[in-house]
């Protein structure tokens, strides 16, 4: 049951994914209104989302109308068909772009985006480098890349977690230098909040 949890949390699908979406939502509402905050939003900036679930966090920021276009991906089909039901509002005027795809193999366009973000999506990764590195090079120049993410240690313990790759906070500092960002600052609040600058 546990173990069946953990992987709707990464993927969800049928009937217990739509109970999972609405977990999410619920679970993660405060920690997109934070990073939005760390996300330093401008005009004209072109963000994009890394596993955006239901869409909470897109509809958030397309509703600031900052004149913001916000691309999103993620492998779950049934969280695509939420997301977009969502913000079909906004798909149709053009600000939001959603994707179904695996991040991991998806042609994605280089140096493209202002900033970069992600919310309890480092978990399902096996490695940082080749993930970060990917992240790096979609930003331009002056972009910056957001996590939210679970302290490891509170996760050890949570049975449908035992999947899931639980990383001290040292390792995703190091992994993030290792891919090219040079200013990263992080704090500790129900979770890192970690921004990383190039």
């Amino acid at each position: 049951m546990f173990r069946e949890l953990g992987e709707q949390l990464r993927k969800p699908s049928g009937p217990l994914g739509k109970l999972v979406a609405k977990i999410m939502d619920r679970r993660n509402k405060e920690f997109y209104e934070n990073i939005i905050i760390d996300l330093e939003l401008k005009s004209g900036d072109k963000i994009y989302e890394i596993g955006f679930g239901p869409g909470l966090g897109i509809g958030l920021i397309a509703g600031k109308r900052l004149d913001c276009t916000i691309h999103g991906i993620d492998f779950s089909e049934l969280m695509v068909r939420r997301a977009t039901k969502r913000n079909q509002k906004f798909i149709d005027d053009g600000t939001v772009n959603l994707r179904h795809d695996d991040f991991l193999t998806a042609t994605i366009d280089l140096g493209k985006y202002d900033k970069v973000y992600c919310v309890n999506v480092i978990y399902f990764w096996s490695d940082l480098n080749r993930v970060f590195s990917k992240i790096y090079s979609m930003l331009n120049k002056k972009g910056m890349y957001c996590i939210f993410m679970i302290p490891d240690k509170k996760l050890i313990n949570r049975k449908f977690a035992e999947e899931f790759f639980k990383y001290p906070i040292g390792q995703v500092e190091i992994a993030l230098q290792k891919a090219g960002f040079k200013s990263i600052e992080y704090k500790l609040d129900k979770g890192y909040y970690i921004k990383a600058r190039k």
